[in-house]
């Protein structure tokens, strides 16, 4: 069955209030969906993103004028020989480098072509993947986003993970980095809030510096935390390594590496002990799933960085196809879930603090194109 059609959709979604981590601000949800239409007229969905505030013209640019001709015309079977054309085997795409923006619009593409894949053969993308492992996925609510473009105070950081763990989520993920005295402050409100056996992952963004982290890290510790995402330079493999070894809080990282190379480095050197692949920025469904096999062979739980819309639905059916898999990541909050709800209806939506595997053919999802004119950004018109 060959590839009719490959069109990007840039997306624009306004958030009530700014949302925020320790290292930015963001005032819109941005994505960007891509559409592979086959011969038949039978389409998949898949995504690039997110994009906080920024950066579509760009991916939109690299779908439109470079890697659809490059897709165009060929098999849409041909999911693995396509993705290693996308990224430079074999032509001359590799002008635009082998890790960030032209990875993460090749897996747009890639996630779009296991969709169309899953619908053609009228089976779920799990299917596709091996079989179904998990029939449902634990699932952690990931938030804490601040409030009108300010950080959370303790009392409201308390507040939020009441009513996550009231929803039946397994654990919650707060950011940190807001200075000691404040994380505290905070963790303790989240720990008051939770009781002692709900779990706590905790987000520093890249915030900390080793020397200044692990002469804090006992105040950490006491809070019983489940991990401490990307404490430091997820480049700097060598103290990120002391950590996994030293911390005595298990360190996850992943969002920000690309490609089964880069994973492969990280994996090697015992960088982490939960790796976090974003399947968006990893390269797709396709390499993202040999990322977990790697992680897997070094027993290395895989829980990964979910922060989309269609892309969700993605990682849970990967999840859903690997002995590995920790729990999923469950954003509420920040624009994705708005922008989610609107644009795929209650596909993957959590349900007594689990995500149930989609059973429908490809992901599982029923796109409203409609979303893709009422949010496309009024400046690129």
């Amino acid at each position: 069955m060959k590839i009719k059609s490959v069109k990007a959709f840039p997306i624009e979604f306004p958030l009530d209030f700014p949302a925020q981590d320790a290292t930015g601000i963001w005032y819109n949800w941005s994505t960007v969906i891509v559409k592979v239409t086959a011969e038949n007229g039978v389409a998949g969905y898949g995504e690039i993103g997110p994009i906080h505030g920024g950066g579509i013209p760009a991916f939109t640019g690299l779908i439109e004028h470079r890697l659809k001709d490059l897709v165009i015309g060929q098999d849409c079977f041909d999911r693995e020989r396509l993705y290693e054309r996308m990224v430079g085997r074999g032509t001359s795409a590799y002008a635009f480098g082998a890790k960030g923006a032209a990875v993460s619009a090749a897996a747009g593409i890639d996630i779009a072509l296991w969709d169309l894949t899953g619908k053609l053969l009228q089976t779920p993308v799990w299917n596709l993947l091996g079989g179904c492992v998990h029939d449902k996925i634990p699932a952690y609510a990931s938030g804490f986003f601040g409030i009108k473009g300010r950080a959370l105070t303790a009392e409201e950081s308390g507040e939020e993970a009441k009513s996550y763990a009231d929803q039946g989520f397994k654990g919650v993920k707060m950011k940190i980095g807001f200075g000691l005295e404040q994380d505290m402050k905070n963790l303790e409100a989240v720990r008051n809030a939770l009781g002692p056996d709900l779990g706590i992952m905790v987000d520093a963004n890249q915030c900390f510096d080793y020397p200044d982290l692990m002469r804090n890290m006992e105040y950490y510790k006491a809070f019983n935390l489940t991990f401490i995402e990307e404490p430091i330079r997820i480049n700097d493999l060598y103290n990120m390594a002391n950590l996994a070894v030293n911390a005595g809080v298990p360190i996850a990282a992943g969002e920000n590496y690309y490609t089964k190379y880069e994973f492969r480095e990280v994996i090697e050197k015992r960088a982490v002990n939960i790796i976090q692949p974003d399947i968006i920025h990893a390269g797709g469904i396709s390499e993202t799933k040999k990322i977990a096999a790697m992680a897997d062979a070094y027993d290395i739980p895989l829980c990964p960085h979910i922060h989309a819309s269609v892309a969700v639905s993605a990682a849970i059916h990967l999840l859903a196809s690997c002995s590995n898999s920790l729990a999923s990541e469950y954003i509420t909050s920040g624009g994705s879930y708005g922008l989610r709800k609107e644009l795929c209806g209650n596909c993957c939506m959590v349900k007594d603090g689990f995500v149930p595997v989609p059973q429908e053919p490809g992901l599982g999802i029923v796109v409203n194109e409609k979303v893709f004119e009422k949010y496309y950004p009024k400046w690129l018109r």
